[in-house]
């Protein structure tokens, strides 16, 4: 007889109300909270460790901190967008990791 159990993330939105971007200015950014949960036979049974909350954003995928932009690296010398999914790609990307499509 075997268990599978183990510890894994779960993302969590913690308010659904759509807030404004400091980096792309969009109304995008949800606050989240990544917690932990023990898991048996893949299901979650209980939190194990509550994360903090942060504000994310759809669009330029990155936290953000509150105070200042936190480790946000967004030059534009930094920064592709992909012509078939429209995501933002660091430069030395050949293709892109979201859609597959090679980057033009």
């Amino acid at each position: 007889m075997f268990f599978i159990a183990g510890v894994s993330p779960k993302t969590i939105v913690v308010d659904k109300n759509k807030k404004l971007c400091p980096v792309c200015g969009l109304a995008r950014a949800y606050y989240k909270r990544i917690d932990h949960y023990f898991s048996l036979f893949f299901i979650p049974l209980f939190r194990v460790k509550k994360g903090e909350e942060f504000l994310m954003c759809e669009i330029c995928e990155q936290e953000i901190k509150e105070f200042g932009f936190g480790n946000c690296s967004f030059k534009s010398t930094e920064i592709a967008i992909c012509n078939n999914c429209g995501k933002k790609l660091q430069l030395d990307f050949t293709f892109c990791p979201y859609c597959g499509k090679p980057k033009k």
